[in-house]
């Protein structure tokens, strides 16, 4: 990695007293202001500096109304898509949505009517929950496994909910909070079980970009037979760009497509927030060496934690992700109830990890660690769960 890359990341960003609900909500959150925030899933580094010098020049023209659509924008989502992902997607298949909570509730709303079974595979990032619940559906729960290899999907328990009727699936892919980077077999298998019972699938790929060595994420609008599928990717997550919301919507099916707009439009939803669209925009023509850096920068912190916690605190389980910058920690072993857990990890160790429980029952006894942090706020809370574990 280059070695201003390298400084940028470990020193990382000021983000205290920015209105940062990360850092400045610990005191709410957790009750104690003190503790390292390890818990919502953005990054204390700043953003590539292409996408600020894009921001300042468009804030300095000082007139911020209306914004027209530009095709350069959709070409950048495009040619991202085909440099990293390989992916040849078409200009006409993307659509615009503030966020891709709001893309999966809208693609719920164009496959299903208020009763329908919906397929989430938990554990899994809590609005998938959320999402099916606004639109008047039913939770079916494909509960992942969790095996020596890794975490895995249960395709005999997929094709019974497919076969008693589900209308719609919902999957993250790369998966949230385990890390899970999905096969291109797993991810062809679930095409074919969708086709054949005729179930529609929604694509949360948000994570796409965080692939860690030697795993390679498959976007699902390469795969054959996923002409009817909703992909809903966004630079927010890999740019750090969240408070600016902007999403993109990848549909090869005409019909669906338009659908979907249609659903957007109805709900004041369609459109393109100016800043967000012109961050996204020098992301993706701009920020891949950045991003490469941040990669390599993210395995080694993931990397630490891995072997911390299995030289040092051993009964704390985990599998090092192959996608996202999420760690899945398996606190089972503590003996504590959620409530306890939670408490200890803040009481005792000074730390706010995500509860578990906010990925679903299945999460309980689990703790998701952010591991997108300067490496020293990772090696703090390493000894400090050592010592308060083991005095």
């Amino acid at each position: 990695m280059d070695e201003q890359l390298f400084k940028i990341f470990d020193e990382g960003a000021q983000r205290e007293g920015t209105e940062c609900e990360k850092w400045d909500s610990r005191k709410e959150v957790f009750g104690r202001a003190d503790v390292i925030p390890l818990w919502v899933a953005d990054m204390d580094f700043p953003s590539p500096a292409a996408v600020r010098d894009a921001l300042v020049e468009r804030a300095q023209q000082g007139v911020y109304g209306y914004t027209q659509s530009l095709p350069r924008n959709r070409q950048a989502v495009a040619g991202w898509m085909k440099k990293r992902h390989g992916a040849e997607v078409q200009t006409d298949w993307i659509l615009s949505s503030p966020g891709v909570v709001d893309s999966l509730r809208e693609a719920l709303k164009i496959f299903t009517k208020p009763g329908d079974g919906v397929v989430v595979q938990p554990p899994v990032y809590g609005p998938f929950f959320r999402v099916t619940e606004q639109v008047g559906c039913r939770i079916l729960r494909n509960r992942l496994i969790n095996t020596d290899e890794g975490w895995r999907m249960d395709f005999e328990d997929l094709e019974r909910h497919f076969a008693d009727g589900a209308k719609a699936m919902l999957l993250c892919s790369p998966h949230n909070p385990t890390g899970r980077v999905w096969t291109q077999e797993e991810l062809q298998r679930v095409v074919e079980l969708c086709n054949r019972y005729n179930v529609a699938l929604v694509c949360d790929e948000i994570h796409a970009d965080f692939e860690m060595p030697g795993n390679h994420h498959t976007s699902m609008i390469t795969l054959e037979g996923a002409q009817r599928a909703v992909v809903c990717i966004s630079a927010t997550k890999t740019f750090n760009l969240a408070g600016l919301r902007n999403s993109s919507i990848l549909i090869r099916d005409e019909r669906v497509r338009a659908d979907m707009k249609k659903q957007l439009e109805l709900d004041g939803l369609a459109g393109e927030n100016l800043f967000g669209m012109m961050a996204q925009r020098a992301a993706y023509e701009q920020g891949e060496e950045w991003l490469n850096g941040l990669i390599e920068y993210l395995d080694g912190n993931m990397r630490y934690v891995e072997s911390f916690i299995n030289e040092h605190i051993p009964e704390i389980r985990l599998h090092r992700p192959q996608g996202t910058y999420l760690m899945w920690l398996d606190m089972r072993a503590l003996n504590m109830k959620q409530e306890d857990l939670g408490r200890f990890m803040v009481e005792k160790a000074g730390i706010g990890f995500s509860g578990g429980t906010g990925f679903g029952e299945e999460g309980t006894g689990f703790m998701r660690l952010n591991a997108a942090i300067p490496r020293r706020y990772l090696v703090r809370a390493m000894e400090q769960l050592e010592r308060a574990l083991h005095g």
